[in-house]
């Protein structure tokens, strides 16, 4: 059965899609399927319907749930867009964990179909700039993918949509300051967040 809904630390993730544009040389993904004895590698992508189901088993209050599964969200949009909308209407607080490549892999604005639906976006920034970003998550979308995660984080700000920038903690501690520099330049907070190196251990 594929695991379209599974918990760390307490809270709620969404795993809606394994697709993703980057082959980023940190990811989980290219270590192993699994996470907390959870197999995310999906023999098919839910719709809403298979979302509300999974959805609908857990107790209210919801708390926070966050669309991050072992692929980019923004590859299953219309899922994400829907299931955000029903998630709302039960009273969790939304979060999407994204590259920020979302517009580009859609091929249209899609800020404005996530405004009222997604409370919190986290962009996963990692590098200050084109050439860096690129030997290090190595995106389809080549040198256009750094420029727009810029905007992209910029846009939701701008949406009235809670946006951080992120960078994993085992990147250079240069590549952080640099990315903590670009973010405060921005208005947008920079979280580091810790590296999953050992899916199972990981709680």
């Amino acid at each position: 059965m594929d695991n379209y809904l599974y918990k760390l630390k307490g809270k709620i993730y969404l795993n809606i899609t394994n697709r993703c544009g980057n082959r980023c040389e940190f990811c989980i993904r290219s270590n192993s399927d699994a996470l907390v004895g959870y197999d995310m590698k999906l023999s098919r992508e839910p719709d809403f319907e298979d979302m509300k189901k999974a959805i609908d088993e857990l107790p209210d209050p919801l708390g926070e749930v966050t669309f991050c599964g072992y692929g980019e969200p923004t590859y299953n949009f219309d899922t994400l867009v829907k299931t955000a909308e029903y998630l709302k209407s039960r009273g969790a607080k939304v979060r999407l964990n994204t590259n920020g490549q979302g517009r580009l892999i859609n091929e249209r604005d899609i800020v404005p179909e996530l405004a009222g639906k997604i409370d919190e976006v986290s962009v996963s920034l990692n590098e200050a700039d084109r050439g860096a970003y690129q030997n290090l998550c190595h995106p389809k979308f080549g040198m256009f993918a750094h420029d727009e995660i810029l905007d992209f984080a910029k846009s939701c700000k701008e949406a009235g949509i809670s946006t951080r920038f992120t960078a994993v903690d085992i990147i250079p501690n240069v590549s952080i300051r640099r990315c903590r520099k670009l973010a405060a330049d921005m208005g947008i907070p920079l979280a580091v967040r810790q590296h999953i190196s050992d899916n199972e251990k990981y709680k």
